[in-house]
């Protein structure tokens, strides 16, 4: 109690702290505690894996939103985030997200889960608390109110029970017929059992006898098997329907010509042990099949083991066949006879007391008694063929769903996300938890998370360490399945956080683990082999393999990192700042393929924008490039800030999960409405919009190492409170509606270097004013200009940077284009599913602005072109009910070379340069023209390169020029 009290006490004291002018010495326990966090998502502070680098964030409850539209949408998740489920209950939102982990542990579990994924036997369940835990810290780190405070610590601590009580769990044998068993598939972390390869060659009469009790009726399942592939096997299933079962199997030329024995339907109890046996005798071709030593089938059957060779897929409860489930019971004096026994000696096995001494092994081919703790199972036949039990156990484990999961995806068994079996991507999931619980220990000084996770390391690194690469390389390659979200970055994190050499070495060897040397090994090589690639699967490992560059100093991990960004942008990113059809990525530079198909138009998933978003951020760290930013403004501007529903809710998260970039499309696809696809709660895209939408304020300044250099990186309305510094600077803007924002300096003195953003964007002129006079700079778009000066208290700094309309065309096809309006992509209103044809050459002045074309009206932001309305595309479908089609992509349509009204009978859009550009493309790049002289000038040095190679004739070359001379008048501002 004493140590909750004092934690909260700082923690509240720290937040006040953070409000308060910066010249009082209270120190912020949650600023200290973020002092040493990764921006993991969280946005939290410095990273302790981030030596070197000299760019540093602030920590949230240093900058405060003020009234605009990321203040409108953050606030919209705050709510849900105090209010979620809507029962008017604190806990009740803590407890959804507990449900499936108390199942999963073998504890109480009152209530409900959050749905979506999030619910009974999903393979992803457990993956949104971690993003819920994530939320409540940044809220708390925000705002200070208690109630995110109450909801996480208690989260945290009921998840502390469930680990203790996964560790306490039976893992090893349990009780068996006569002495141990051992206890396969889920919940149980044992699978299956692997017997030696070879283990029936050269046998032809045989003998294989059992103990077991089946946990459930299942189908299909194997107790055991031996096999070379689909073809060739021989099998036995206690049940083949909910009817029919046992049935023994025998083939070498697959399924439709097995050999069977069928035995009584039935016979094969579940819940109680049953001793069942097979032996085959080529003395009268006949297969025998027994359950306690009662016959219950036979039938002839010619072929024996030995004709089936040496036999690799040896299985104990797995079959060959992936469609079918792996054996749900448990296993027990598993015996393989060279011989076929006789009924009188089966029957003795049967009914063989337990408790007796154990016979004599004599004449076992081999003998498994699962006495023996761990994961190998001792041969006791005395000839040392001894089998493994796969599905390791270890302590520390913590999730929603059985540890087998991550058995079945490790080697050797490389399970793949289909089948009966089927995992999806557990170690993606792990993540999730172990990142929600340090941003609860980074943001609100929770040391119990920290513990946790350390403990959860622990775990990962007993689990990877056995692999070399090659294997793990296997695992990682595996579609969906593989994916393990930004694993190698937690761990790199919890190599910075341990308190020892042991301990550091340790969770780095495992971060390690997590490189997916594929894409890596291409990356560092600078060559693109991400066609076809699941994106998140390939785009997340970057993240922490700038962790593990800030932990080894290992430059390899910062190039390849730093190559895959610039894979994705510019050859696969959206106007909206998006990458990805149907979660995928495609060839690069294709933008528009399938756009106006019938084919699937699940484009732009959301969690690829987030983790895009984290790469770009912590990228910029290391190398302070302004064309992060550039992505990162569009990104969050319009993908980001656009993907949260404009309507409240508190028992969704109304977050999209993909963007459609189809013509006429909204985000409502098909019937699916992307706000609550999956159920609006659970899904990936649900779990990393908790956090992009209450963190909006993570980069918006940024501070060197040194705290002598502030970056203005984004214009949105905030305040940031600077202790370390003394000052606190407010930022006044109606940015993106007006090109103009202004700094002033609340509180504090001193020598201070202040770098303002030039957004590429920003070609209308870029000035700066401090206290009302113009500074002479050099702002190219696309860069940083510096002050560097000493400032007082009531300094201010005004940026202006006028708006303007421009295009951005997609690579693969110049004619197809999106319309942004400063930083913000403006689409056409209409539900018309096909490219809506737009002109704009004829409009232009020297100037080149498109603003001759497109018109305001009285809404803000809202302006008309062509008859259709143009409106911000982050404006989310406001009126309930209501999905507004839209069309982020146009297509220029210019037949004919022309000057305003002079036209020329040239082709313009029939010939086009070696980039897909026409000559009123390349013509107009260069404006703005000073005068027409200069204008004049450049379309002759146009129309001689055209000339030049035979796009234009000599007698085109001069109508266009005459038509350009006489263009004077037109052309004028």
């Amino acid at each position: 109690m004493g140590k909750e009290f004092t934690r909260r006490n700082l923690l509240r004291m720290g937040v006040l702290a953070s409000t308060a002018p910066a010249a009082m010495t209270i120190a912020s326990a949650v600023g200290a505690s973020a002092a040493i966090a990764d921006d993991g998502g969280a946005g939290a502070g410095t990273s302790p894996t981030q030596p070197g680098a000299p760019v540093k964030p602030f920590d949230l409850d240093r900058v405060t939103l003020h009234e605009g539209i990321f203040q409108q949408k953050r606030d919209r998740m705050l709510n849900y985030a105090r209010n979620y489920p809507g029962t008017g209950k604190v806990l009740d939102g803590p407890d959804r997200m507990l449900n499936l982990f108390r199942a999963n542990a073998g504890l109480p579990a009152p209530g409900t889960w959050p749905g979506g994924w999030d619910t009974p036997n999903h393979l992803l369940r457990g993956h949104f608390t971690g993003h819920y835990m994530t939320l409540l810290s940044q809220c708390y780190a925000a705002t200070g109110e208690e109630i995110f405070l109450d909801k996480l610590d208690y989260l945290v601590e009921e998840l502390g029970k469930c680990q203790r009580a996964l560790d306490a769990r039976q893992v090893g044998r349990v009780t068996g017929r006569p002495g141990k068993a051992v206890r396969l598939s889920d919940p149980h972390p044992n699978q299956y059992v692997r017997l030696p390869a070879g283990l029936l060659a050269g046998v032809t009469d045989v003998t294989i006898a059992v103990w077991l009790k089946l946990g459930t009726s299942q189908t299909n399942a194997k107790i055991f098997n031996f096999s070379t592939g689909s073809s060739a096997y021989l099998s036995l299933s206690p049940w083949v329907s909910a009817s029919m079962g046992p049935r023994f199997a025998i083939t070498t030329s697959g399924s439709n010509n097995e050999q069977r024995i069928d035995g009584t339907s039935n016979s094969v109890p579940v819940g109680q042990w049953a001793h069942v046996a097979v032996t085959i005798s080529t003395a009268d071709s006949t297969g025998r099949l027994y359950v306690n030593g009662t016959q219950v089938g036979a039938s002839t059957i010619r072929l024996t083991p030995a004709n089936l060779g040496s036999t690799t897929n040896n299985w104990i409860g797995r079959s060959q066949s992936t469609n079918d489930p792996y054996l749900n019971a448990t296993v027990d004096d598993f015996r393989i006879y060279p011989r076929a026994l006789t009924a009188a000696e089966v029957q003795a096995l049967a009914t063989a007391d337990p408790a007796a001494e154990s016979p004599d092994p004599t004449g076992l081919t081999a003998w498994y008694r699962f006495e023996e703790e761990g994961e190998i199972a001792v041969d006791h036949s005395g000839n040392d063929r001894d089998a493994t039990i796969i599905g390791t156990s270890y302590p520390g484990f913590l999730a929603a769903f059985p540890e087998g999961q991550f058995s079945r995806l490790e080697p050797p068994t490389l399970q793949e996300n289909s089948g009966a079996n089927a995992v999806w991507a557990p170690w993606y999931t792990c993540h999730k938890i172990m990142r929600g619980l340090l941003n609860a220990y980074h943001l609100t000084g929770n040391e119990e998370a920290l513990d946790i996770v350390f403990r959860m390391g622990d775990w990962v690194h007993q689990r990877l360490s056995r692999y070399n690469q090659g294997e793990l390389d296997r695992m990682w390659n595996i579609y969906s399945a593989g994916e393990a979200g930004s694993m190698n970055e937690v761990m790199a994190e919890l190599s910075a956080l341990a308190p020892n050499a042991e301990a550091q070495a340790r969770y780095l060897q495992a971060a390690k683990a997590f490189t997916f040397t594929t894409i890596f090994t291409a990356s560092l090589a600078e060559r693109d082999e991400l066609n076809g690639r699941h994106a998140n699967q390939y785009m997340a490992p970057n993240i922490g393999y700038l962790r593990l560059f800030e932990q080894t100093g290992v430059e390899d991990y910062h190039t390849a990192a730093k190559n895959f960004w610039a894979m994705v942008v510019p050859h696969r990113t959206f106007s909206n700042g998006g990458a990805g059809r149907s979660e995928h990525f495609g060839v690069r530079g294709v933008i528009t393929s399938g756009f106006t198909s019938s084919s699937d138009p699940r484009h732009a998933e959301t969690c690829c924008a987030y983790n895009m978003l984290r790469l770009t951020r912590n990228l910029f760290f290391h190398e302070q490039d302004a064309a992060y930013m550039d992505f990162y403004e569009k990104a969050l501007h319009n993908q980001i800030l656009s993907s949260r529903h404009d309507v409240d809710s508190v028992t969704a998260t109304e977050v999209t999960y993909h963007q459609n970039m189809w013509p006429g499309r909204s985000r409502r696809i098909g019937t699916t409405i992307e706000y609550s696809r999956y159920g609006g709660n659970g899904s990936c895209c649900n779990g990393t919009g908790l956090e992009s939408h209450t963190k909006y304020q993570e980069s918006i300044y940024f501070q060197s190492a040194d705290e002598s250099t502030l970056y203005v990186n984004l214009f949105i309305a905030s305040t940031l409170t600077w202790p370390g510094r003394g000052f606190v600077i407010t930022q006044e803007t109606q940015y993106p509606t007006e090109g103009a924002s202004s700094l002033r300096f609340d509180e504090g003195s001193g020598q201070l270097t202040v770098k303002l953003r030039v957004p590429s964007w920003a070609v209308k002129g870029y000035t700066v004013l401090v206290n009302g006079k113009r500074q002479q700079l050099t702002a190219t778009p696309g860069s940083y200009v510096t002050l560097d000066r000493k400032w007082s208290r009531g300094d201010t700094i005004d940026i202006s940077m006028p708006l303007s309309f421009r295009v951005e065309k997609a690579l693969d096809n110049k004619s197809i284009q999106s319309i942004l309006y400063g930083p913000t992509l403006m689409v056409v209103r209409d539900d018309t599913p096909s490219y809506r044809e737009f002109t704009f050459f004829k409009d232009l002045k020297l100037d080149g602005d498109l603003a001759g074309a497109i018109q305001p009206t009285g809404v803000p932001m809202h302006f008309t072109t062509h008859g259709y309305t143009l409106a911000p595309y982050y404006i989310s479908d406001p009126v309930p009910g209501q999905f507004n089609a839209y069309h982020p992509y146009v297509k220029r349509v210019e037949p004919e070379v022309v000057f305003g009204p002079a036209t020329t009978g040239v082709p313009n859009d029939g010939i086009r340069d070696e980039n897909g550009e026409t000559f009123l493309d390349r013509v107009w790049a260069a404006a703005p023209f000073r005068n027409h002289g200069q204008f004049l000038k450049h379309v002759k040095a146009v129309l001689d390169e055209w000339l030049a190679a035979g796009r234009h004739t000599e007698a085109q070359r001069e109508a266009v020029f005459v038509a350009a001379a006489e263009s004077n008048e037109d052309l004028a501002l």
